[in-house]
């Protein structure tokens, strides 16, 4: 009852924006447009503020304009949008996504059709253990998750790629920021990178400890990957992280 009661008036909420605006809301001055399909939650939360506030608020306020970008997990491509508008014009951004309903919309969002080229949207999963990875896809976007036999939800498999593959593509610069909300899947992604996490000079990533206990793992064993690959946290908001180097 008090789920049903407070989606009635999300709907209120989003029916009004909807009916003044449209599917366009401001993200941080970035102009982002949902498909019909995000669901109740991704609309409401970019109405009242709430959409990766903590990520966002680390982009605004850290991220380097010169320094190319590889992002997992790029969603509707919500902060993909931002992460290219404080982007120099020729720095690189790489964008994975592994949900092949929202390519469309990520690279929409993110800005690829007026990035000439400097912006690219891959279907992909981080993944290490095969070729293709299992990918799970749930009724809402941060339900989206590799299969680990736990949930419920449509399966789909899709390339898996490593961060090394990542990292060649955008040509293996000297340096370059990693922007990461996997679900989880950040926990392998340090605990098997750690060469081409050198690379890294600032990272902002989303934890997920819950997903961690489930799996038989923990933060503690996390933050020594994290140092072993020479990064530090600099600021944490609730769950998400900025790294840099020691």
């Amino acid at each position: 009852m008090r789920n049903a009661f407070r989606d009635f008036f999300r709907r209120i909420r989003v029916n009004r924006h909807l009916a003044r605006n449209g599917p366009v809301f401001d993200y941080h001055g970035v102009a982002v447009t949902l498909p019909a399909g995000a669901g109740l939650s991704a609309f409401n939360a970019l109405i009242r503020g709430k959409c990766e506030r903590e990520e966002a608020a680390m982009i605004v306020d850290h991220l380097p304009a010169d320094l190319p970008v590889i992002e997992l997990g790029g969603s509707l491509g919500v902060v993909s949008g931002l992460i290219r508008s404080r982007l120099a014009p020729d720095t690189r951004h790489l964008v994975v996504e592994a949900n092949p309903d929202l390519i469309d919309a990520c690279a929409r969002n993110a800005g690829v059709p007026a990035a000439s080229g400097r912006t690219e949207v891959v279907n992909a999963a981080l993944f290490y253990d095969a070729p293709v990875a299992r990918f799970r896809i749930g009724e809402e976007v941060h339900s989206n998750a590799l299969d680990d036999g736990q949930g419920a939800g449509r399966m789909v498999e899709v390339p898996a790629v490593t961060l090394q593959s990542l990292y060649a593509r955008i040509g293996a610069p000297t340096e370059f920021v990693l922007v990461a909300d996997i679900e989880g899947a950040e926990y392998d992604l340090f605990a098997r990178e750690t060469e081409t996490l050198r690379r890294v000079a600032l990272a902002i990533v989303e934890l997920h400890p819950r997903d961690y206990a489930r799996a038989g793992r923990d933060e503690a064993s996390l933050m020594a990957f994290i140092g072993a690959a020479g990064l530090a946290i600099a600021e944490r908001r609730a769950d998400v992280v900025l790294l840099r180097r020691r």
